[in-house]
């Protein structure tokens, strides 16, 4: 069984995650989910994850995490996401409250539990990087960290160079992917793989449906359309990819690298460097997915949702 702190900012594709996480509940358990600033400001996705929370019927607390990055100023993503951060799905009034502040939670939650808690970052990255910061217990007592974020042999997706989950805070990627704990790593070089289409939304169509069937339509259906517009492309399963991992590693396969993140240069902030492959480094970079093994997954999950 994996124990996984979830940080997150719904966010479509991060909604997605949430739900196959809670379908995959017999492999996985979350032990708290921690709601940061990214593809809106923190209210919005508090709110966001607070709804998703309460729809997948979620045990685990939800907690507030960073307002803002390290250094740089806030960027969002409203042009893809809404501007809401999930817009399509309508949620009736919601009665979880958040439980308190993330940071303090997950130092807590680690260092109480040496060697048993991954930390999943499908957000930007600043949570974690202040965790990692904050007690030096904290990376040594982490099992590993996966996070969605980069792109290493491929453009970005913000800016020519940058991703936008490193992009939204490049300091705070760069301390983790040098803080020496193993990272496994989900850049645009493989969740771009894994791309949505209308046979699988009919497909779930088909599905016996669940408390999160009309979430997941409505939600796609703006997400199809954004990306339509802005990427020219259907929408990719990015950060599903981190819980998919987790439930089977098979689906993926990696390059064993170093990792570093440009936070000096104009034109290449946040841009993420890899050394060539030669099985040094912590961080595992996904190279390739398994795209029928990954599909598969994804319909047990939801088919397994209250």
């Amino acid at each position: 069984m994996e124990r996984i702190i979830i940080d997150c900012d719904p966010g479509h594709d991060d909604a997605v995650a949430l739900a196959m996480a809670r379908g995959l509940s017999d492999k996985i358990k979350v032990e708290a989910i921690i709601a940061t600033y990214g593809n809106q400001s923190i209210d919005k996705t508090l709110t966001n994850t607070l709804n998703l929370a309460q729809a997948l019927k979620y045990d685990a607390p939800v907690y507030t995490g960073s307002l803002r990055p390290l250094i740089r100023e806030r960027v969002a993503a409203g042009y893809i996401h809404g501007e809401n951060g999930l817009a399509g799905p309508v949620f009736p009034p919601c009665t979880r409250y958040c439980n308190g502040n993330g940071i303090t939670t997950a130092l807590d939650l680690v260092i109480n539990n040496p060697g048993e808690i991954t930390f999943v970052s499908v957000g930007p990255f600043t949570d974690l990087a202040v965790c990692i910061k904050a007690d030096p217990r904290f990376a040594k007592s982490l099992k590993r960290i996966v996070v969605m974020g980069g792109a290493i042999n491929r453009s970005g997706n913000v800016t020519p160079s940058a991703e936008f989950n490193v992009y939204a805070d490049p300091e705070a990627a760069q301390i983790v992917f040098n803080s020496g704990v193993d990272v496994v790593m989900f850049g645009l070089d493989v969740t771009l793989q894994l791309t949505l289409s209308d046979e699988i939304i009919e497909n779930v169509k088909k599905m016996p449906a669940t408390s999160y069937t009309p979430i997941f339509l409505a939600a796609m259906e703006c997400y199809v359309a954004a990306c339509k517009e802005y990427v020219h492309d259907y929408p990719s399963m990015h950060d599903p990819c981190t819980i998919a991992y987790l439930a089977d590693p098979s689906i993926f396969e990696f390059e064993r690298r170093s990792v570093q993140v440009d936070c000096k240069s104009e034109l290449n902030y946040g841009r993420t460097v890899a050394a060539f492959p030669n099985g040094e480094g912590n961080v595992l970079v996904g190279v390739k997915a398994y795209k029928e093994k990954f599909w598969s997954l994804f319909y047990e999950a939801l088919s397994r949702l209250p």
